[in-house]
């Protein structure tokens, strides 16, 4: 029986371990594009490029050009080329090869 899948929190990626505050991401097209994760005052963390403070899908709207075709999260890597998606389902993963 599959389990739902969470909906997408960067917050939760970072307190799960997967991601660090101030860790850059890169846009998986073109890394001149970039952004870091920063936690905002509330404690909910966000990425902050040249466009200022943003959520990754409205980053990765703007590395587009225009709506994500697939998630957000699809289009934005760490250093180590795991896309926010693959850190994302990766505790599900996990659990299925079990």
């Amino acid at each position: 029986m599959s389990k739902k899948k969470n909906k997408f929190d960067l917050t939760t990626l970072v307190h799960q371990g997967y991601l660090k505050e101030n860790e850059t991401l890169y846009f998986v097209s073109d890394p001149k594009k970039a952004c870091s994760v920063k936690k905002l005052p509330n404690g909910e963390f966000k990425v902050v490029g040249e466009n200022g403070i943003a959520t990754v899908h409205a980053f990765a709207q703007w590395c587009l050009g225009t709506e994500p075709p697939e998630h957000a999260s699809r289009w934005l890597r760490t250093q180590n080329n795991k896309t926010l998606y693959e850190l994302w389902h990766a505790d599900e993963e996990y659990a299925d090869a079990a």
